[in-house]
């Protein structure tokens, strides 16, 4: 969740001041410009351009007219706020941002608000949110409205410049790229890895799809390891906007990575890791990010080992919903 601001004294809009209202396609537009505003002020260095906002509204299982809600002020859209509905889990995953000249004012407070009556009304048992650890603006506003914080994930970041990268030993596993035909594959390899993670919401092929077809993305960027023609772990790299203008820094991510579970503890997980790093760098990417779950101590040493240190941390938050009935 980006800045949502906890602070309800001093100046503060009154409910005429402002309106909350579903999005609409045509408030596209002004929904990109909310978000480059913000980042010009709180400079988080995540990345934001149009496309990769579209392809976020996009998502196969997300519907923004549905549930993403704007507030609107004179005619200028001030703030959003999205729930993202998952009922196979009972459980809601709440975003939203407020305009830097319009925080401290009530606007995050409601739409806070609105966010949870809708994942009420949609029969859902809990809502989550992610803040950074330094938002202390937002850790007030969910402690009033009675979140509790339950997790913590961990920003790691390597410099690929002085990073040295390892050999890859091949000689029992092959390391290629994702093969046309293999998003089933790949499903069920990220499902199976993932399935004890917590927080994980099984992924079905359509979004596999959907999620490799996207800008910042493409089969290519995923490093697979096979066992003989069995592909048993990958690495799912992709490039995270242009090259910064000012550092001359190309930022990648590492996106995913997973071990089928009969694979683990052989070193595999190293091993598409120091693929990944290496495909990235051929990509002139000089940066290198990704997070981690705060309590996935395999996982932490695995990127310390080969160079990534923690520079960001964020917390999650949970309420119990109230159903009717």
């Amino acid at each position: 969740m980006n800045p949502l601001s906890a602070k309800e004294s001093g100046n503060i809009m009154s409910k005429k001041d402002f309106t909350i209202r579903n999005y609409h396609p045509d408030d596209f537009a002004a929904y990109v410009q909310l978000h480059l505003d913000a980042e010009k002020r709180d400079q988080t260095g995540k990345p934001v351009s149009q496309q990769m906002l579209a392809e976020a509204l996009g998502h196969p299982r997300f519907r923004p007219e549905n549930n993403l809600f704007i507030a609107e002020h004179n005619g200028s859209i001030i703030g959003y706020i999205s729930v993202f509905l998952e009922p196979g889990l009972g459980r809601a995953l709440i975003d939203g941002l407020i305009h830097p000249s319009q925080r401290h004012k009530g606007a995050a407070t409601r739409l806070l608000k609105h966010a949870l009556r809708h994942a009420t009304e949609a029969g859902l048992k809990v809502a989550q949110t992610c803040i950074s650890e330094s938002n202390e603006a937002a850790r007030r506003l969910l402690k009033q409205l009675g979140f509790e914080y339950i997790r913590f994930f961990c920003g790691f970041r390597l410099d690929l410049t002085t990073a040295p990268l390892p050999d890859i030993d091949q000689q029992e596993y092959i390391i290629g790229r994702l093969k046309p035909g293999e998003a089933q594959d790949l499903t069920e390899i990220q499902n199976t890895a993932f399935a004890e993670s917590w927080g994980f919401n099984p992924n079905t092929t359509e979004e596999i799809r959907y999620r490799i077809s996207l800008g910042s993305c493409s089969a290519k960027d995923i490093v697979m390891a096979y066992r003989k023609t069995r592909p048993v772990a990958y690495c799912w790299t992709r490039l995270l906007g242009e090259k910064n203008p000012e550092s001359g820094d190309t930022t990648g991510e590492i996106h995913m990575l997973g071990v089928a579970p009969a694979f683990r503890r052989k070193g595999l997980g190293r091993m598409v890791l120091t693929a990944g790093l290496s495909h990235l760098k051929g990509r002139g990417v000089t940066l290198v990010v990704l997070t981690a779950d705060g309590e996935d101590h395999a996982a932490r040493r695995l990127y310390e080992s080969v160079g990534f240190e923690e520079w960001t941390k964020t917390n999650w938050y949970e309420k119990k919903l109230v159903c009717d009935g």
